[in-house]
């Protein structure tokens, strides 16, 4: 495994922003939050940074979609965490045969897919009205509906590629007005359809991450509750 370091992240971020021309990616600000966030997973998972770097980065792909995929596993380690999970370990990058992360809940083992839908995946506009149509992600026709459902089933391979006891498909949602549209109850009930849609049985969970707080409360659901 190639070692990894902040300067390496540092460039890493630089060489897609000259592919990209994405201005976020040179803000002081953003490279500030996710050093942050960095440190806080580090601390977590009980490894270096250079050894979470090195885990979660695929360096030789600079494009925006394996950025993106970084960021949300990089984001997952935490919401791991504020669910009560435990020894979180991130699985090597580019690994397509195993989940993103193997850990524990309650003693349990759990295997952990982490998925990115982001303003690629966005609901379809009323150009005429100026109003999005189909914003419950859940709408039959819906975009995001139809592209969660195909990612899942891509990804229950690599979570049925280990034996473990809770399997949770992680959602993180960077796209609007997905986000802004739906209350905290509402993307519980929004992970509550999806689970109920894929139909793959007791031992897996459906998660959605979006990192946005509704009257001071994160917004990020699992459905079933783990304690279930």
């Amino acid at each position: 495994m190639k070692t990894m370091k902040i300067v390496d992240l540092k460039n890493y971020l630089e060489n897609i922003y000259k592919k990209t021309k994405d201005e976020m990616l040179v803000e002081e600000t953003v490279r500030r939050r996710i050093i942050f966030l960095l440190n806080k997973a580090s601390v977590i998972t009980n490894l270096s940074t250079s050894d979470l770097l090195s885990r979660l980065v695929k360096s030789n792909d600079q494009t925006i979609e394996a950025l993106e995929s970084f960021l949300a596993e990089l984001r997952s380690i935490v919401w791991l965490d504020d669910f009560g999970i435990t020894k979180i370990v991130p699985l090597q990058a580019g690994k397509n045969r195993q989940p993103d992360f193997t850990a524990e809940y309650s003693g349990q083992k759990c295997a952990v897919e982490v998925f990115c839908l982001t303003q690629a995946h966005e609901q379809q506009k009323n150009s005429t009205l100026n109003v999005y149509v189909n914003f419950d992600p859940n709408c039959n026709g819906s975009k995001f509906g139809r592209d969660f459902m195909s990612k899942a089933a891509q990804k229950k391979a690599q979570l049925d590629s280990i034996d473990a006891k809770i399997k949770i498909l992680l959602c993180v949602i960077n796209s609007q007005p997905v986000i802004c549209l739906n209350t905290k109850d509402e993307i519980h009930s929004h992970a509550k359809l999806l689970y109920d849609k894929l139909q793959w049985g007791q031992g897996y969970h459906i998660g959605l991450l979006t990192g946005v707080k509704v009257n001071g409360k994160a917004s990020n659901t699992i459905y079933p509750n783990l304690s279930e």
